[in-house]
């Protein structure tokens, strides 16, 4: 997605490229959640980021190449800056895979693209699956009939909810239905 963001550059930065200091406000978003008036997600990566100027907003008179703007009370310069995001922004419904990091009593984490914690709570997985969280050690988790679910397991599952606590995510999912489980 293409999106216009602004930059507040400090006046100990103006001796620099104004886009290198605009990309390091890009390399702050990478990985984090946001929310903003025209879109919500993680930035998982960045391309083609260029500035702004007046220009680009069909400015006729050549004085108003203007880059920046100088903010009233504070001392920084404001940018206004344009990039091709490529951002996760999963949703209730959506259909997700996961990698199984820890089994535990009440619920399966996981891991989505690596990265984004995921987490399904012990009553939406269908009975069907075994493991340690169902109740039993691993021993005792073999010797059920089913599909065993351990560490390592590949998951599909369908996102239930999105949990946000500053600026960091938890996918919460479900894996009932016989779309869900186990990607061989």
């Amino acid at each position: 997605m293409d999106a216009n963001l602004t930059c507040e550059i400090h006046p100990s930065q103006l001796g620099e490229s104004l886009l290198d200091c605009a990309r390091q406000k890009l390399e702050r978003l990478v990985l984090k959640w946001h929310r903003t008036p025209h879109w919500e997600g993680a930035v998982l990566a960045y391309e083609n980021e260029r500035l702004i100027t007046d220009d680009d907003h069909g400015g006729s008179n050549p004085m108003d190449h203007q880059i920046g703007l100088v903010m009233p009370y504070l001392p920084y310069v404001q940018v206004s800056l344009r990039a091709s995001l490529l951002v996760f922004a999963p949703q209730k419904g959506h259909v997700l895979v996961g990698t199984v990091h820890k089994l535990a009593a009440d619920y399966v984490g996981m891991l989505v693209l690596g990265v984004f914690n995921a987490v399904l709570p012990k009553d939406s997985v269908d009975q069907k699956y075994h493991g340690s969280f169902q109740g039993g050690s691993n021993m005792a988790t073999k010797k059920k009939k089913g599909v065993v679910v351990e560490e390592g397991t590949a998951l599909r599952f369908r996102v239930e909810a999105i949990r946000v606590e500053g600026d960091l995510i938890t996918v919460v999912g479900s894996m009932k239905g016989e779309d869900y489980g186990p990607v061989e």
